[in-house]
């Protein structure tokens, strides 16, 4: 098994204005808009290309270790995943495009903002034999 990071750059959009702030994962930056009420809403965003070198017969899985908040959902280019708890793991192996998009929705429970917590990484599990 082989794990790829998703780190720096993803786009976080949040507070009023909705602009984005490049953070990493998982995401420890403060938030520019210090209020949080229950409900708000976090999106992170980030593209990344298809890993080289497979062969095919390879399972490709996105997995989110944790969160903060309540996942809303989990969109890879235009597929929509449903939430779960953490660990969250999807199957990408038939979806996965030459470039492709992530998008993570989070929306807070509390005062607690909602955000990234864990690690998101690409695992690839070779098939067995």
């Amino acid at each position: 098994m082989h794990e790829i990071q998703l780190r720096r750059p993803w786009n976080r959009f949040s507070g009023r204005d909705w602009q984005p702030v490049v953070v990493d994962v998982p995401d420890v930056s403060p938030r520019t808009d210090s209020s949080i009420g229950a409900g708000d809403r976090v999106s992170y965003q980030r593209g990344f290309n298809t890993p080289t070198g497979l062969s095919g017969t390879e399972t490709i899985c996105l997995c989110i270790s944790e969160w903060q908040g309540k996942l809303e959902s989990v969109r890879v280019n235009e597929t929509l995943f449903s939430p779960e708890s953490p660990p969250l793991v999807v199957n990408l192996a038939k979806i996965l495009l030459g470039f492709n998009q992530i998008e993570i929705i989070l929306n807070s429970e509390s005062a607690l903002e909602p955000r990234l917590t864990g690690n998101v990484v690409l695992r690839i599990q070779e098939a067995s034999r």
